[in-house]
């Protein structure tokens, strides 16, 4: 099957939807790059994604029914809200999303089984595999963009705020500690000159991290600049009045 590229993931996939003249919920997409922004131009690499017409109900074949698929992001061809749908369960959307996950990594090389655990705010699915490295993917970008994919499955078929996690080993306390120590940096660098100092962009868990990190640091405040994934969070001189 031919595949589409974009400045991310959602633009390959709204460009494979208009060249094919079909809809989200015709589609299965396999993602195959998520794509880097680069810095200052240089390192810059587009999301590549494979579209895949789903089969009519009278071409699936009994023993072998097709994976659950979660859509990317509801896009404009999307026809959403033209008939009403069933909100699912807690448990079936957990057992789906798991689902499509599963069938995702192993698509990508790097097949995983999942457990899952809450609190109030939150839900995680820690993924487990012999290739976490490869699942990680540079700076996190493979795992950020499942998660992405993960958290618009969840918020398309749920009601109520629910952050959705996927943490393979330690990444997110391993990647944690770095975000603390890049805020902490950011700091005393501009403590000692007096000049805001502008992170790199991060996803917006990455940067309530540094928020909350550098709450407690007087000499400095924190406040977040930009749009959709460049967005990113500006240290300066805290105001004195």
């Amino acid at each position: 099957m031919p595949t589409y590229e974009g400045s991310d993931i959602q633009a390959a996939v709204n460009e494979g939807l208009q060249a094919m003249h079909l809809t989200r919920e015709e589609v299965t997409v396999d993602v195959l790059e998520a794509g880097k922004k680069g810095f200052l131009g240089f390192g810059r690499r587009l999301a590549v994604v494979r579209l895949t017409p789903n089969e009519q109900p009278s071409q699936v074949k009994q023993s072998a029914p097709a994976p659950v698929q979660a859509p990317v992001e509801p896009t404009p061809t999307d026809n959403l809200t033209s008939t009403p749908q069933k909100r699912k369960s807690g448990a079936e959307t957990e057992a789906e999303l798991s689902a499509y996950l599963e069938a995702i990594t192993a698509q990508i090389g790097t097949p995983v089984s999942i457990h899952v655990t809450h609190d109030h705010r939150s839900t995680t699915y820690h993924l487990k595999t012999d290739k976490e490295g490869l699942l990680i993917g540079k700076h996190g970008k493979t795992i950020n963009a499942l998660q992405y994919l993960a958290q618009t499955y969840f918020d398309h078929h749920m009601k109520g705020k629910q952050t959705i996690i996927l943490e393979v080993g330690d990444y997110r306390q391993r990647r944690a500690a770095i975000v603390s120590h890049l805020a902490d940096k950011a700091a005393r660098e501009v403590v000692a000159t007096g000049k805001p100092v502008f992170l790199e962009p991060m996803p917006a868990f990455e940067r309530k991290i540094v928020h909350g990190h550098l709450a407690t640091n007087h000499h400095v405040q924190t406040h977040s600049e930009g749009q959709g994934d460049r967005r990113s969070i500006v240290v300066e001189l805290a105001r004195t009045f």
